[in-house]
């Protein structure tokens, strides 16, 4: 499995991220765990432009880049901030510009593609977003998403720091979840052909 590259997307604009944190857990669990090369697309550190309906090739500069990262990875850890019961506004426009195989671009990342979800929160209120947004979303992708993602509300941190160690493991195994479900698409017929239902 250490071929593979596993890219963290943090959809969060605010450089003290403790979405980041979580999904930096999940990224040094999966690395230490199965040896795979990880890297992080944090939104804060990217000047995207508007997803407007433009080709995959008509980006440059950030917005180039961050599609590049999610064009070579082979699977992913996706963490977002919950805001009004959904995923970040950031996170929504990233996604917008990611094709998939039709006229947007030739390329399809995260169809038959593994992803881990994470989603953070001030309170437990919002942990249903997981489940009611992300995870259609990579659906309509065709992605697999591993069936156990990841809730973090703000009591579980201090100074940005994870002081909650169930949470702590959990992100761990989320990790190294991601990586054996993509290892499991690999190694099947079916899991690595089904794709998008339309």
């Amino acid at each position: 499995m250490s071929d593979q590259t596993l890219l963290g997307i943090v959809g969060s604009v605010s450089a003290d991220s403790r979405t980041r944190t979580a999904v930096e857990v999940a990224l040094d669990a999966a690395a230490a765990e199965h040896g795979v090369d990880t890297e992080i697309l944090h939104l804060a550190e990217y000047d995207l432009d508007t997803a407007d309906g433009r080709g995959i090739d008509n980006y440059e500069v950030d917005t180039a880049e961050a599609l590049e990262l999610i064009v070579e990875a082979d699977a992913y850890v996706v963490g977002t901030p919950v805001y009004r019961g959904s995923y970040s506004g950031a996170l929504k426009n990233l996604l917008d510009m990611v094709p998939r195989g039709q006229w947007q671009g030739d390329v399809a990342p995260f169809e038959n593609a593994a992803v881990g979800l994470v989603a953070t929160g001030a309170t437990d209120h919002h942990f249903l977003a997981v489940d009611q947004e992300l995870r259609p979303v990579f659906a309509f992708f065709g992605a697999h998403t591993v069936g156990g993602a990841t809730y973090a509300n703000g009591d579980q941190f201090d100074d940005g720091e994870i002081t909650d160690t169930d949470l702590h493991d959990r992100l761990e195994l989320l990790g190294e979840a991601t990586i054996e479900l993509s290892a499991a698409i690999d190694d099947a017929d079916a899991l690595g052909e089904i794709g998008p239902a339309i």
